[in-house]
């Protein structure tokens, strides 16, 4: 939302609804990983999405072939936001953002059994 007095900021043209689709569903599939968005909700959202035809995921199959690079970079470029606005706060990160962070986390980490 924009700043008291500001104008509206986009941050990238897939607000604008262009773009890849798979970046539409960026921010649910990145909640949904990281545990802010629960499993049935999640479930219900891509039932959802599939019987409309959204154009990002095909109607049978794992999503995540299609979500997981966006989920993942929407995912780190949002851990990177609020870690900055934490420490301009001078506050620790809350709940949510602590969420993000952990995935990025996990993320970061080697495969299990790679030297």
């Amino acid at each position: 939302h924009p700043a008291p007095d500001g104008p509206w900021r986009l941050i990238d043209v897939d607000d604008l609804g262009v773009g890849v689709p798979a970046w539409d569903l960026a921010r649910p599939a990145s909640w949904y990983a990281c545990g802010l968005l629960p499993a049935g909700e999640w479930q219900r959202f891509l039932r959802a999405y599939r019987t409309a035809r959204g154009p990002a995921l095909p109607a049978e199959g794992d999503p995540w072939a299609v979500l997981d690079v966006p989920a993942r970079a929407l995912t780190v470029q949002t851990a990177a936001r609020f870690v900055t606005k934490a420490a301009l706060a001078g506050r620790p990160l809350d709940e949510a953002e602590e969420a993000l962070v952990d995935a990025c986390d996990r993320m970061a980490a080697p495969p299990t059994g790679v030297p």
